[in-house]
């Protein structure tokens, strides 16, 4: 039987509120010198549907360490030295600036800036620095149809799949309930080993060929014949193909405009600083 909630909280009052008559906040359910923990601080933390006994339990736990928490606080502030103190809130203060500057920044980006990248401007960027850019696996465009070898339309599917017009996929989608397995996306890269990993008994140096020629290969077993077709390929050390970049180059020219917008921006607020007075930046 799980622990009803309702009951929890009703413990918990009753604890708190053992004597009405002590100096003390009514729902608070420990002390530690000065500090008062309340149930609301720990909720969240507290796990669902557990049993009544495993509640308390949790709820035991979240006390004490909150308690130990606080008690080490405490010693750290006893026994470490100034200089140590110092730096160690110096530490503080310059993380909380920077979280603060950091979400404040992301903030204004998210408002202002227009994070829409042209083509054009993606075109330029890979003519420059595509040499920059190779591969480090093999990738392929690809299609390929596993189907029945006793189906009797083989013949009309594959010269279907061969030439792959539009009629031709409207045709092949119509009837793929027929298909073991299918995939037409091949206009997509995908890792040459990723996508002949479909084809077990297709040999090494047979997927090579059909990569690096882009060619139609056929397979039959016992029970099944495999379509195979390589619409495009690209090796490894060859550089990398524009569309299958796309994404990342993207990605980049985002981040490039973003840094260039945050330091304007930084800049911006630096030169009104200074015309308000607000900054006065004195003679060395």
């Amino acid at each position: 039987m799980k622990f009803n909630w309702f009951k929890l909280y009703i413990i918990v009052f009753l604890i708190s509120s053992c004597n009405l008559f002590e100096n003390k906040p009514v729902s608070a359910i420990a002390k530690y010198k000065s500090n008062y923990l309340f149930f609301e601080d720990i909720e969240k933390y507290m796990p669902k549907n557990l049993s009544e006994k495993e509640s308390l339990l949790s709820l035991e736990n979240e006390i004490a360490k909150w308690a130990k928490n606080h008690i080490l606080i405490e010693q750290a502030n006893i026994n470490l030295d100034n200089e140590k103190k110092n730096y160690l809130s110096g530490m503080v203060k310059e993380y909380s600036d920077e979280l603060f500057s950091f979400h404040y920044k992301e903030k204004i980006v998210k408002s202002l800036m227009d994070t829409v990248i042209n083509q054009n401007s993606i075109d330029e960027y890979y003519k420059q620095n595509k040499i920059n850019y190779k591969l480090n696996e093999d990738i392929v465009k690809a299609r390929f149809i596993k189907i029945s070898n006793e189906n009797f339309e083989i013949p009309n599917i594959r010269n279907r799949f061969r030439r792959f017009n539009k009629s031709d996929i409207s045709f092949l989608d119509s009837i793929s309930l027929q298909f073991s397995a299918y995939s037409f996306n091949d206009s997509i890269w995908i890792n040459k080993d990723v996508f002949f990993s479909k084809f077990p008994k297709v040999r090494d140096y047979v997927k090579n060929n059909i990569v690096k020629k882009n060619l139609f290969y056929q397979l039959e077993d016992s029970l099944e014949l495999y379509l195979i077709k390589v619409n495009q390929s690209a090796l490894r050390n060859d550089i990398a193909p524009k569309d299958y970049l796309e994404p990342t180059l993207r990605q980049i020219l985002v981040n490039k405009r973003k840094l260039e917008f945050i330091r304007n921006f930084e800049n911006e607020l630096y030169i009104n600083a200074i015309q308000t007075k607000d900054l006065e930046i004195y003679e060395q």
